[in-house]
């Protein structure tokens, strides 16, 4: 990558809804602006995303795909020309997709024939969906040829047809790219076993260290934050609760839940869908987070955002756990029994959540927006040495 030049960043998603992808593909795009780096957004809605120093451009749109809520940009082939467009208008040198769809593949095609490195970030490679649907498995690889005009490649098969036929679209795209990212070890290495290539391990952009200290006395507050969806197991956290109310009363343990509705659940303040500004509060007044998936979630978002405020994160994935060694604490069990069991432990000895706190901050310190934007550098670089 030539000194000077831009880093054109590619994302198939809307920049207007923040999920997890996005939330991540939003702060790459910041921490390179915020290290002296030109930095191109091309995605729907891009014009969205304010921030100093990022250029955006947001292909026209001609949808929306129903059920994935996929905004409908057309076929790869004819997105190719304004990708070849905003690279020689913007000097680009290096390009970072973040999807599997249309866009992602014209611009690994425009980037190929340039002679310019891509890299693909891998979110999920751990796509899940009921057994019931996989009828349409079918459906969705003719779907995903006839959008990305890619028709060969690996395909996956650990799974029921349509995880495969999911999971398969992300090989696809990923044995296109010079190098894979993922933000997780587990993750890459489950694509590198998939044969999807060049596979580095690449955390996601911590945002800048603001621990405060938990509040002294009162009850062991708790956060759970994320999509409510069932592969986010939100019920097992709250079946914990409930575990815990029974055992030592209403006072003692407070979950707040951001997103969803109300539902009355001891001990459970349901905040609905907040804004990050109000995450970042909560956060403060939690002593840690709890993420209740099981065998699907790469690297959270919500555990970055714990960890930069120096909280540990409270984990039902024992894969997560070792993922995040010292700033996670893993449940026996990956059920609502294992789950009450540490809360309790927690709240009779909150000196628990010490070492854990510290790790916290070292994980996220090891992930700020300075470390992560060198990295990037030196995987761009090493695709042409």
């Amino acid at each position: 990558m030539r000194t000077g030049s831009a880093v054109l960043l590619v994302c198939d998603y809307s920049l207007k809804y923040l999920g997890g992808a996005q939330t991540a593909f939003v702060r790459q795009a910041q921490a390179l602006a915020s290290e002296g780096v030109p930095v191109v957004v091309l995605a729907p809605d891009a014009d969205a995303l304010t921030a100093d120093g990022v250029v955006t451009v947001a292909p026209p749109r001609r949808g929306t795909i129903p059920v994935l809520d996929l905004p409908l940009l057309g076929r790869a082939g004819d997105l190719e020309p304004l990708v070849a467009a905003t690279v020689r208008r913007h000097d680009v040198g290096a390009i970072v997709v973040h999807s599997e769809f249309a866009l992602a593949s014209a611009a690994l095609s425009v980037g190929k024939r340039l002679g310019i490195p891509v890299l693909h970030t891998v979110h999920t490679f751990f796509w899940r969906a009921p057994a019931a649907l996989a009828p349409f498995a079918p459906l969705v690889s003719r779907v995903h040829s006839a959008l990305t005009g890619i028709r060969d490649g690996d395909r996956y098969s650990g799974s029921h047809p349509l995880n495969n036929a999911l999971r398969t679209m992300t090989l696809r795209i990923a044995q296109r790219a010079d190098i894979v990212l993922s933000p997780s070890r587990h993750q890459g290495e489950a694509l590198r076993q998939a044969g999807a290539g060049r596979v580095e391990a690449f955390s996601n952009v911590a945002q800048p260290l603001q621990a405060t200290e938990p509040a002294e006395g009162g009850p062991l507050r708790l956060l759970w934050v994320a999509r409510f969806a069932p592969e986010k197991r939100v019920e097992v956290a709250l079946d914990a609760m409930r575990a815990v109310v029974a055992r030592v009363g209403a006072d003692r343990v407070h979950l707040d839940v951001a997103g969803g509705t109300h539902r009355p659940v001891p001990g459970v303040t349901f905040h609905g869908p907040v804004p990050g500004e109000r995450v970042a509060e909560l956060m403060d007044a939690a002593d840690a987070a709890l993420i209740t998936s099981l065998g699907f979630d790469n690297q959270p978002m919500v555990a970055l955002e714990a960890f930069a405020h120096g909280r540990p994160v409270i984990v039902s994935d024992p894969v997560l756990a070792t993922e995040f060694g010292d700033a996670a604490l893993g449940t026996s069990t990956p059920d609502a029994a294992g789950l009450a069991e540490l809360i309790l432990r927690l709240e009779a000895d909150r000196s628990l959540l010490d070492a854990p706190r510290a790790g916290a901050l070292a994980y996220a310190g090891d992930r700020v927006a300075a470390a992560h934007v060198a990295k990037l550098q030196e995987l761009i670089a090493s695709v042409s040495d």
